[in-house]
């Protein structure tokens, strides 16, 4: 399937850009905000000694995710409409 793909595809540069618009964003964004939410949460859930700072921490980490799935948004637009 992938090389019958690669045989009709002429110019990589849509598929590059929309994978470095939602990757990129994901792997610096979304899943450490997720990653370090999950940890946070757990901790608090197994009667561990959890701060309220950090579950500020917590909270504005996962705002930071989500303006991180606005910026992907907005790059995706850009590799969609050939804004480069």
């Amino acid at each position: 399937c992938i090389t019958a793909l690669a045989l009709k595809v002429k110019d990589l540069s849509l598929v590059i850009a929309l994978a470095g618009s939602v990757l990129g964003v994901s792997l610096i964004y979304v899943f450490p905000a997720l990653m370090f939410r999950s940890a946070v949460l757990n901790q608090k859930k197994d009667g561990g000694d959890v701060s309220n700072a950090l579950l500020m921490e917590a909270k504005l980490v996962t705002l930071s995710g989500i303006m991180g799935i606005g910026m992907g948004a907005v790059g995706l637009t850009m590799a969609l409409t050939g804004k480069r």
